[in-house]
């Protein structure tokens, strides 16, 4: 298209191909710090739109978006890194104890099919149990506390002491990746783990594929990052110094506090640890009354969340941040959300690099 001709009524999304490229995105594993598998995965998505990645020393991946105006630069990003567990140990019957890599909720967890990544490079099927499993054999299998002391990963084999689970590879610090269980309904909605943040990565990726096919250039350079330690608080702190604005795309929430619904694209004014800047947020604004539905989009406040661009805000990096992205239900569980809210994100995310509303 040509420079500034972009209308709200021009940006589209597919929600089909946006709910299979989500699947393909959950489905490969990538626990925080665990890159071998989503590296490859995303890098071959954005080659079929001509477009190279990179990585920085701490597995950041980027890719750049020439703009109109090569004066200014942006970023946006969506991390790849999923909540899990790590091993710490070996219980006596060779169950693994276990710590949490990210917000984990055990009492969602409890029971799930998980995966073992070895050092070694192999990986062995285990099951999240609680210590006292069975309410057939343990009287306090219901009110035991569901925490790292009390939580263990069960190798699903023939395995009764730590020797065995050694011989299967199994070590200290492999990681354990939980099982999605994707389902896509005929009605649009999604139930999933990981959607946090699967679901933003798929519309960025569905934001490519739209200025692709449309030969549409951003507003300004654009970086599209995707960082593998975002759950445990410091995927964002490095940002490259050309970097003028963070936009981080990030789940939002529903619950009390919220105005949201499971259909809609939420704009995160604040978060527990303060506010994003006043005018970014307020073009955000601006750009979803532009090109979102009535009711496709809300603002919040997140008191119990974080984002990648406040990362890099609170550790001083020389810039903008704000946040956005679609209402998801039962977040660190196994989520929820409708298309429409992939939908309405990745439109945002178009009018945003567009730069309708500067």
């Amino acid at each position: 298209m040509e420079p500034g001709t972009v209308t709200a009524s021009d940006i589209t999304a597919d929600a089909s191909w946006l709910t299979s490229t989500t699947r393909r995105l959950v489905e490969c594993d990538s626990t925080v710090g665990y890159y071998a598998q989503i590296e490859p995965l995303i890098s071959g998505m954005l080659a079929e739109y001509g477009l190279s990645m990179w990585w920085d020393h701490k597995h950041t991946g980027y890719v750049r978006l020439d703009g109109l105006d090569h004066a200014h630069c942006v970023c946006m990003g969506a991390h790849l890194d999923t909540i899990g567990l790590v091993v710490r140990g070996f219980n006596d019957d060779g169950t693994l104890r276990v710590r949490k890599l990210g917000g984990v909720n055990y009492a969602s967890a409890e029971g799930e099919g998980c995966r073992i990544h070895c050092r070694d490079g192999r990986t062995v099927d285990g099951q999240v149990i609680c210590n006292h499993h069975s309410v057939h054999v343990f009287e306090d299998a219901r009110t035991m506390e569901r925490d790292d002391d009390h939580m263990s990963v069960s190798i699903v084999g023939d395995v009764s002491c730590p020797e065995d689970a050694r011989a299967l590879g199994v070590t200290q610090g492999a990681i354990v990746s939980i099982d999605p269980h994707f389902v896509s309904y005929d009605n649009g909605f999604i139930a999933s783990r990981h959607l946090d943040d699967k679901a933003c990565v798929a519309a960025l990726i569905g934001m490519v594929r739209w200025l692709h096919e449309t030969d549409t250039k951003p507003a300004v350079d654009t970086l599209l990052a995707f960082p593998i330690y975002e759950e445990i608080g410091h995927g964002g702190t490095f940002v490259p110094d050309e970097v003028e604005e963070y936009m981080a795309l990030d789940i939002s929430l529903i619950g009390p506090d919220y105005d949201s619904d499971e259909h809609q694209v939420g704009i995160i004014a604040a978060d527990f640890k303060g506010p994003y800047d006043w005018d970014l947020t307020n073009r955000l604004i601006a750009e979803a009354t532009s090109v979102c539905p009535e009711g496709r989009w809300n603002t919040q406040v997140a008191f119990h969340f974080s984002t990648d661009a406040m990362a890099a805000y609170v550790s001083g990096r020389n810039l903008v941040a704000g946040a956005f992205g679609p209402a998801c239900l039962n977040s660190h569980g196994r989520e929820r959300m409708h298309v429409d809210a992939i939908v309405e994100t990745q439109r945002l995310a178009t009018a945003y690099v567009c730069g309708m509303g500067r």
